[in-house]
């Protein structure tokens, strides 16, 4: 009898993104469930276990094992799944520092979305729940702008800085293509840092609906023209990584 996985994720996250796909690489099972930011929070630290300081998606709950963060969920998944290893041994320290400079670059990122939803209302609409009908929507844009921003005194995001931020992200960016060179993979062959860095892209130019549905509000928050008319190299590098290696589609 295969062990009973949970995954709870927020639909759009690239973060939660990344646990799907290191699990579903090495087809580990497992259910998923959706996390509402702000309505949520309760239930999300009560699954925790936390009262105090910082509970986040995505996470695993797996053999009585929580497990809150992308990188010891590819962990975890590397030592039970039947895939290539994403963080084989000799790669460990080098994988683990592009997953740091995807992490420091995604923090602005996640500032740069959440000031772009504070002003789009049609983007705010969209971060609400399928099941809420669409007439419903406007009339709760209070309240989504209040647990907006509450997300981001959680991350605490500058939300003033946004200059700052895309040069950040600009800099990262820089130095995962100095990384790539001429190959198809970060390593030469893909592994757990291909997967980060193809998250860190989402909140350049967001993939296609096929693996991370976006409204169309939300689509254009996510978007950083800028950046991915520059970088489009490594959009396309991301796209092709993505059909090549992303099983559940």
């Amino acid at each position: 009898m295969q062990p009973e996985r949970t995954l709870v994720v927020l639909s759009y996250s690239p973060w939660s993104e990344r646990a799907r796909w290191v699990l579903d690489h090495h087809r580990l099972a497992y259910r998923t469930v959706q996390h509402a930011p702000f309505l949520g929070e309760f239930r999300l630290r009560r699954l925790v276990g936390k009262r105090n300081g910082r509970a986040t998606v995505p996470l695993l709950l797996a053999e009585g094992t929580v497990l809150g963060d992308s990188w010891d969920i590819a962990r975890y998944a590397d030592q039970l799944g039947t895939g290539e290893k994403l963080i084989p041994a000799e790669l460990e320290s080098e994988i683990r520092e592009c997953n740091d400079l995807a992490e420091r670059a995604m923090t602005q990122g996640r500032a740069l979305v959440v000031a772009g939803l504070l002003a789009s209302p049609s983007a705010l609409d969209e971060t609400l729940p399928a099941e809420i009908p669409g007439w419903l929507r406007p009339l709760l844009r209070p309240i989504t702008r209040y647990g907006t921003a509450w997300f981001g005194r959680k991350y605490e995001l500058d939300l003033e800085a946004l200059a700052s931020a895309r040069e950040e992200l600009r800099v990262a960016l820089n130095g995962f293509r100095r990384r790539l060179g001429d190959s198809a993979f970060l390593f030469g062959r893909f592994s757990y840092a291909d997967i980060v860095f193809c998250s860190l892209l989402q909140g350049i130019s967001p993939l296609d609906d096929r693996y991370l549905k976006l409204g169309p509000g939300q689509r254009r928050v996510w978007t950083q023209p800028e950046l991915a008319a520059e970088f489009d190299d490594l959009i396309r590098y991301r796209d092709r990584t993505y059909a090549a290696k992303r099983l559940r589609q």
